[in-house]
Formats: C-alpha cells, structure tokens, sequence
C-alpha cells in the first residue's frame, strides 16, 4: 500500500514538474482547476468550491479529437466538444457550449510560455471564472 502511495505521489509531482517546452506540438492536456469565482449581477464575485460549482478539478482536453473528458471520483466519465480551437506564439484559446445545456457557454486560455489555465462560463444567471494549471501529455 505504501508503495502505491508512493508511486502515485510520483506521478503526480512528475505531472507538475515537466517543463513546458514544446507545449504547442502536443496532442493533449491534463488540467487541474485551483480556484472558482462566481459572478452575478446583483451579488459581485466570491470563490466557490469545484462542488458547489458543478464541476471537476481535473480534465483531458484532446486537441486531436477536439474534446475534452472528466471523470469525477465516483460518477461517470463525460466529454464535451470543442467548437474552436486556435494557437497563437503565446496561448492556446478555446471555445465550446454544453451539450446538455444549450443556454451556456464557454472559453479558456492556456498559456504555452507556463500552462497557466484561465477559464470562464457563462449562463442566463451568472458566470464562473475558473483558474488553474495545464500540462501537456506526451
């Protein structure tokens, strides 16, 4: 058990540590959000935790197949779409809608120069604004 313990903490630091050189030649990314905002007109801005948000902290955004999976510890994997995709020197940029609810919207950017993530969603009601960290998948 230790062992396994261990190992995992292995990959992970690995994950955390692998330089970002040669980010945009890569098929895929694994990111982690740290922190969500959440945003309405009448109330302003405040944190949320990723639960009272709706969402996992940990995804795959497949450039390839232009989509992008979750897995929650205990639930079902889902994936979405990307609707567009573009890479300049600097960034990745994102852009997508739920295909479970047609009233929502979002876009990301991930820094190629440090895999720094910065996200939002937007609904009828308010808006989340997601930031986190990106590594790209050999």
């Amino acid at each position: 058990m230790r062992i396994s313990i261990s190992n995992f903490c292995m990959c992970v630091a690995f994950l955390v540590l692998v330089p970002t050189a040669g980010f945009a030649a890569e098929k895929s990314y694994l990111c982690a959000i740290n922190e969500v905002y959440e945003c309405a007109a009448v109330t302003g801005c405040s944190r949320i935790s990723l639960d009272d948000a709706n969402l996992v902290g940990i995804m795959l955004i497949d450039m390839e197949k232009k989509h992008f999976r979750r897995a929650p510890l205990g639930g079902e994997p889902s994936a979405d779409d990307i609707d567009s995709v573009a890479v300049t020197e600097k960034a990745i940029l994102l852009h997508g809608t739920g295909k479970k609810d047609a009233d929502r919207t979002w876009s990301a950017v991930i820094s190629l120069d440090t895999g720094n993530l910065n996200a939002g969603v937007s609904t009828l009601d308010s808006s989340l604004s997601l930031v986190g960290k990106c590594t790209a998948q050999p």
